[in-house]
């Protein structure tokens, strides 16, 4: 027994070894990419260090005391070199590409849900409105099961992309999806037609009043530039002077480059100036300058920001900001100043490689340092105009728990006494806020839950406020909640109306 102990930590030990062999000679024999996409010979074919490493594999090959599954070594390899690079260039599996380039086209097909992770249950959170599943009857609140013969359970948890991968599939095909919902205590099974779905990357976007309009921009998809046009069209396209605008990038995590730039040109109106400009290995420096032509001209501009916007998003904040054009409103941002580009490989996965940096207007790189040895004295990030502090319980992992299962909390928590239906399909029509304090038995049952302390009760009285209101009148109902509550859109208003 100890001899095989010994075995197997002699493998684990040695593997690392094996796999960076087997990377290295990989990467020696062709695959030095270069940003245009043609592959550059790291070695020469008649080079010492080939055949050195070619005669390592050989003893590996055939000396080794347990076999070796080659392909997997190869991946293990490749991921093992990307992970010693920078923090965002990756080693894509062949099973993984489809859907995760899926996330950035602005569509899938699927069956119309979002769901979470709560404890060991998989909780549906929404359910699109006229899709797929809808239509066979799932509802919020469900607990998914299994999606055809695939059992969702605690292992498909571990990585919710299981989970993604099972729900999707060709458009027009069926899964039989088994839900337990507790409302009821049944178990139900309901067949789902797949079917093409937007994903929407922009909204919700609405008039706060009839001088300032509000746009959320989710992340930086294929689509986003256009949705972004919509929802400006929406806002703006009937408005005979300007009006100012409330652009949120709160959380996004960015995404395609040349569509924050096509964004920025909607709201920078002169011509040629700088928005972002990148710089390769090589020094080749490209630089995107504004055009001057924006359809839906806005006035004054506040860009809210959190240290969750990253990338895409910095770059818009940081062109707006260092042009003058936007007030930023929020906190420090992420602070990734890396450009990402993906190459496809032979065995059908990809490399998605850090090609560039980039640097905002006046030059600043806000990167933060990712490896020892960078002496760069630029500051990380995009720093705000106007600050909205972090509260002392903000960082508390109670209350970053609690956020994050308000949504359950509500779907299982019905605010009895509080709502007026209307007559059409038995809909909330409204909640009775007046009724709805902070002291709530709602709001005191929710702190209970989540072990918080009282100095909680009216921050989670505002959360919750805008969930119930999302989950029984809708997204427009609760932007009207959150103009009320959130401290970033309240400061962005007061910054507008003092203009």
């Amino acid at each position: 027994m100890s001899r095989h102990k010994s075995g197997r930590e002699n493998l684990q030990l040695v593997f690392p070894l094996i796999a960076a062999l087997f990377l290295i000679i990989g990467f020696i024999l062709g695959s030095f990419f270069a940003p245009q996409g043609r592959i550059k010979t790291l070695y020469p074919e008649n080079s010492s260090a080939i055949s050195t490493l070619n005669e390592a594999l050989g003893f590996l090959s055939s000396k080794y005391v347990d076999p070796l599954d080659k392909d997997s070594l190869a991946e293990e390899a490749i991921s093992f070199w990307m992970s010693n690079l920078d923090p965002f260039s990756t080693y894509i599996k062949p099973n993984d590409l489809a859907w995760m380039n899926e996330r950035l086209s602005g569509s899938y097909v699927g069956i119309g849900i979002e769901f979470m992770i709560k404890n060991d249950s998989i909780l549906v959170v929404s359910v699109l409105e006229n899709g797929p599943a809808e239509t066979a009857g799932m509802q919020v609140g469900d607990i998914l099961l299994a999606a055809g013969s695939a059992i969702l359970d605690k292992a498909s948890q571990s990585n919710p992309e299981n989970i993604i991968k099972n729900v999707r599939g060709k458009e027009g095909s069926s899964v039989v999806i088994k839900i337990y919902r507790p409302s009821t205590g049944k178990y139900v099974s309901l067949k789902c037609i797949r079917k093409g779905l937007d994903m929407p990357s922009v909204g919700p976007y609405l008039n706060y009043n009839k001088n300032i309009g509000y746009i959320k921009i989710k992340e930086f998809s294929a689509t986003t530039d256009q949705e972004f046009m919509l929802a400006m069209d929406s806002l703006f396209g009937k408005q005979g002077s300007k009006k100012d605008l409330i652009l949120d990038l709160r959380g996004n995590p960015g995404g395609y480059l040349e569509k924050a730039t096509h964004m920025l040109n909607q709201l920078i109106p002169e011509s040629g100036k700088v928005m972002v400009s990148t710089k390769s290995k090589s020094g080749k420096e490209t630089v995107f300058k504004s055009s001057g032509r924006p359809f839906f001209p806005a006035a004054n501009i506040v860009v809210l920001m959190d240290e969750n916007a990253a990338s895409a998003s910095e770059i818009v904040a940081g062109a707006l900001q260092d042009l003058k054009r936007a007030t930023i409103v929020g906190r420090r941002s992420f602070g990734k100043g890396l450009v990402q580009a993906q190459y496809k490989l032979s065995n059908g996965g990809a490399l998605k490689l850090t090609i560039a940096k980039f640097y905002t207007p006046s030059g600043k790189l806000i990167q933060n340092p990712y490896q020892k040895g960078d002496t760069s004295s630029l500051k990380r990030g995009i720093s705000p105009d106007v600050l909205i502090p972090l509260a002392s319980f903000d960082t508390s992992e109670l209350w970053e728990n609690a956020k994050r299962l308000t949504i359950p909390f509500v779907i299982k928590n019905k605010p009895n006494g509080f709502l007026t239906y209307s007559p059409v399909k038995g809909k909330v029509a409204t909640i009775n806020w007046a009724a709805f304090l902070p002291d709530n038995k709602l709001v005191s049952a929710y702190l209970k839950e989540f072990n918080l302390g009282d100095e909680i009760r009216l921050s989670a009285w505002k959360r919750l406020k805008v969930a119930y209101a999302k989950q029984y009148l809708g997204n427009e109902a609760a932007m009207s909640i959150e103009f009320e509550v959130d401290p970033f859109l309240k400061e962005a208003i007061r910054n507008l109306e003092n203009k």
